[in-house]
């Protein structure tokens, strides 16, 4: 019997991407006065989003119902009617953009109170990206007035708030009807891996030297350009319009700040890391489709819940963490029945290997790259490897034989092979060449 040799890369689905970092403006409270008489705030009016007929999108109101305190609530409301309404004029000692005071009678709300209200907002409207860290705050036993600020003019928030629509209205044209919720998630990610690229020269020390856009989804959709926080954010807002609940999640990875999502489909929750997937080797592309948390957990850390933090933490005066890194809604992920790879790819259940065939049949009548297959929870993952490729009777290279014996013009060429192993997704990876 002829020996043959497959190159094993092994367990090389491993961390790829450098690490991602989130805009996190150090947070700043000015203390305010209520305003004598109205600033003269100019109100952005966005144009329509023309979402894809056959679905209602949904609006995520996850972080919002997290809130404690019915004054938290009102705020947030508040909060919403009034951010795209800006003063033209920046504030004579904040370089920001004010918008107008919010002034909540019978509610006395400390300052780690607004941060939270206003970190709920922005959880829940990824579109929502002008707003800074920067708040202006007053509190008495009667009543709280607080105050926002825009990194941008009016004029700008609604060129950029236009722009972001327009893209999102580009998307949604390419989406048909009667799509499953899965079908439509796989889309949104692929679109997102398709269209955007990871800046490989952010800073993750000084935020101050990276561009601002590409922690939005402005600098996402629009300029092509991002960091984890624009493709978390943009796959809420694209999937949101799908009419399919979708949140976005902070931690860290290697020890540096990131933000992925957790996304609904029917009753249950999946962590889905699009940065993650954004890879050149086209095999690795859903890694991080719906996982378990278990799953992530290997290198993922998620950052403490808002509950878990004192008011000088959320306020970011101790700690390591701030109210715009810390969590107020996140979904437990137990099902792995909705992952990728469990779904589509050929399963090997034994060592007959018939939907494994079948699989590599087709790969190679389109001649694919690669072809991925899964290797079913009923058999050890290193052992069953090992018989495929190493040991006798190298069991993959007969199905490799009977493919070639019907194939009429090319076969797989089975000297130059190698093959890839990521047991914890329980998938192989096999680079095919023909001849």
């Amino acid at each position: 019997m002829k020996k043959y040799m497959f190159a094993a890369l092994c367990v090389i689905l491993a961390v790829l991407l450098s690490s991602c970092a989130l805009l996190d403006y150090l947070p700043t409270a000015k203390v305010i006065r209520p305003e004598d008489s109205a600033n003269p705030y100019l109100q952005v009016v966005p144009d329509e989003v023309s979402y894809s007929v056959g679905y209602d999108p949904v609006q995520s109101t996850y972080s919002y119902e997290a809130l404690p305190l019915e004054g938290e609530k009102q705020l947030y409301e508040k909060l919403l009617d009034n951010c795209y309404d800006i003063s033209p004029d920046k504030s004579e000692d904040i370089d920001r953009y004010p918008t107008p005071q919010i002034k909540l009678d019978g509610y006395s709300l400390s300052e780690a109170e607004v941060r939270t209200a206003a970190k709920a907002l922005t959880d829940d409207h990824p579109e929502i990206f002008w707003l800074t860290g920067t708040i202006g705050y007053y509190s008495n036993v009667e009543t709280t007035i607080v105050q926002l600020y825009s990194s941008y003019s009016p004029e700008e928030v609604d060129h950029r708030v236009n722009a972001v629509r327009a893209a999102a209205n580009d998307f949604y044209e390419t989406v048909p009807d009667g799509l499953s919720e899965y079908e439509r998630e796989k889309m949104v990610h692929d679109y997102l891996l398709d269209h955007l690229e990871y800046d490989k020269n952010v800073d993750t020390i000084d935020f101050d030297n990276n561009d601002p856009d590409i922690y939005t989804v402005y600098g996402a959709l629009v300029n092509g350009l991002t960091v984890c926080e624009g493709y978390a954010r943009s796959f809420q807002m694209l999937l949101n319009g799908l009419g399919v609940d979708c949140v976005g999640v902070i931690g860290e990875s290697t020890g540096q700040l990131h933000i992925w999502n957790c996304v609904r489909l029917g009753d249950n929750w999946y962590n889905v890391d699009a940065t993650w997937n954004d890879r050149e080797e086209s095999y690795a592309r859903y890694i991080y489709f719906n996982v378990t948390d278990d799953y992530l957990a290997d290198d993922h850390t998620l950052s403490p819940m808002y509950d878990a933090l004192s008011d000088d933490e959320i306020n970011g005066l101790e700690g390591d963490f701030s109210a715009s890194v810390m969590n107020l809604f996140v979904p437990a992920c137990t099902d792995g029945q909705m992952g990728y790879y469990y779904l589509e790819s050929p399963h090997l259940a034994d060592f007959q290997g018939e939907d494994v065939k079948v699989g590599l049949l087709t790969s190679a009548e389109r001649q694919d790259e690669y072809f991925v297959f899964y290797i079913d929870e009923s058999l050890d993952y290193r052992s069953t490897v090992t018989q495929l490729f190493t040991d006798y009777p190298q069991y993959f290279f007969g199905y490799l034989n009977a493919v070639n014996n019907t194939l009429p013009d090319y076969s797989i060429d089975s000297s130059n092979a190698s093959y890839y192993m990521h047991e914890k997704s329980r998938i192989v990876a096999v680079a095919l060449h023909y001849y």
